[in-house]
């Protein structure tokens, strides 16, 4: 007989500590691991605050990378960090459902599988990895616990919108993280292995290879283009029974693609898709989908193999759910002041509590764009902010939030892109580019911009890979 293991962990006690830091040290917690939160966590002073990250993800998703990996251009760790490879901060998995503002505690439910006991199998103790096999008897359900703050950041970020689209959210997949891309893939390599099989019927095998994106924005345009290259790159000389019967269809409300770039861009881009055979179809409203169909304009109906859906952003129901707090009437993102100070119903700055990243919005003035451009710089911003206060410095006398808007960049297939610097509000020259030399622009600098020195030697590693030897098309 074998005995059950006992349980490893206890919660955490209401208001304790993560850490053993000195007391001097504030308490910072952040809430999130995106742009905001990740950037945050990883340029304050550590010397001043004791960081906590609370966050369901133990990592950092580069979104400009999500769209590579699913094809396989890069592997997923070319777009991840993790949040534990942050020096001297603290991490929580977890999902926080609330904060309570007048005892300055945040409750957390952790993101994890309840604590289970465990049987060993005798027989496999020593010749297998299965030999540990959970049991179902008695789980430890997970309890929520709290972690007291001096300082919060709320940085959760948004998730993807289906707009109340009848069967978007079941059968459609978002392109938000990491694990969005993984299950992309899958689907992907699913639908071509199924594709090739013996018994498999030509209407079978079209409907599966009919790979549909709803959102012309940055990233159902890079992630069509994406699949346009492992399609005919790869796809075509590793499935050659399939040559010529894959199709990729581009849905928009709007009348075209990439509505906020230049005209000029816009049509190069649309021109390019129309050569490389990538249907754009405009004022297209999307009533409903099925396990393997949408609808179009409450009447057609159109099958498909693998669906994305990326039509924006709406807030997460956590920031839905918080009481006490200014939002804004349409989106509900929370409201900050020009320090990016959360703002009570009154109007009024929560003392301690700041917002940054698409879960907030300026109470006055211009909304911002919900980018990573605009999240990354916010989170810059609150760490000078936070270091000059934590030296005694007032709040209200350090500089308001200003957003510099440095452009936008698009990955349009086979090394060509978009860069466009020719909005009015754009810092620096003005400037519109596209095709190679686009491209250069575009690969180097989201090279330069990964985080870690690890990621900025596989990154090129992956791409020269991809260029020898191909994609990988492996399922695992």
């Amino acid at each position: 007989m074998f005995r059950p293991l006992r349980p490893i962990a206890r919660p955490l006690a209401h208001g304790c500590q993560y850490t053993t830091a000195a007391r001097a040290k504030q308490r910072l917690v952040v809430l999130g691991s995106g742009w905001g939160g990740y950037n945050l966590a990883r340029k304050v002073d550590k010397a001043v605050y004791d960081v906590t990250v609370v966050s369901p993800n133990s990592f950092f998703s580069f979104t400009p990378f999500l769209a590579s990996t699913t094809v396989g251009t890069l592997e997923y760790r070319c777009a991840t960090e993790p949040v534990r490879g942050i020096e001297h901060v603290q991490y929580a998995q977890g999902q926080a459902d609330a904060i309570d503002f007048k005892r300055r505690v945040v409750r957390v439910k952790p993101e994890l599988p309840a604590i289970s006991d465990y049987i060993l199998s005798a027989r496999e103790t020593s010749r297998t990895a299965d030999a540990l096999q959970p049991s179902t008897d008695n789980p430890h359900p997970p309890e929520r616990y709290e972690i007291a703050y001096d300082k919060l950041v709320i940085a959760t970020g948004c998730r993807s919108a289906s707009f109340g689209i009848p069967g978007a959210a079941e059968h459609a997949f978002f392109l938000k993280d990491v694990r969005d891309a993984r299950a992309i893939r899958t689907r992907l390599l699913d639908c071509l292995e199924l594709a090739s099989l013996p018994h498999t019927t030509l209407a079978q095998r079209r409907a599966l290879l009919a790979f549909r994106i709803v959102g012309g924005g940055p990233t159902g345009v890079e992630f069509a283009a994406e699949l346009h290259d492992f399609v005919n790159h790869d796809v075509y000389r590793l499935y050659p029974r399939l040559r010529g019967e894959v199709s990729i269809t581009l849905y928009d409300v709007a009348p075209g693609i990439l509505m906020s770039f230049d005209e000029s861009l816009r049509a190069y881009a649309e021109k390019k898709f129309a050569r490389d055979g990538v249907a754009v179809r405009g004022n297209s409203r999307i009533t409903a989908v099925g396990a393997d169909w949408l609808e179009l304009d409450a009447h057609e109906r159109h099958p498909f193999g693998l669906l994305v859906w990326s039509t924006g952003l709406e807030v997460n129901p956590f920031v839905a759910s918080l009481d006490g707090l200014a939002k804004h009437d349409k989106t509900r993102a929370v409201l900050v002041d020009p320090h990016l100070t959360v703002l009570d119903t009154n109007r009024e700055p929560v003392e301690g509590v700041f917002a940054i990243g698409d879960n907030s919005t300026p109470a006055h003035g211009p909304s911002l764009p919900a980018t990573a451009q605009v999240a990354s710089q916010q989170a810059a911003y609150m760490s000078r902010t936070l270091n000059a206060i934590a030296t005694g410095r007032e709040l209200r006398v350090q500089p308001a939030f200003e957003w510099s808007n440095k452009g936008s960049m698009v990955f349009v297939g086979d090394e060509r892109a978009l860069v466009d610097r020719s909005r009015p509000n754009v810092a620096g020259p003005k400037s519109r580019l596209a095709g190679i030399a686009a491209w250069v622009i575009w690969r180097s600098y989201y090279m330069t911009l990964a985080m870690s020195w690890r990621n900025k030697a596989l990154v090129p590693m992956y791409w020269t890979l991809a260029f020898l030897f191909g994609r990988d098309v492996t399922r695992f």
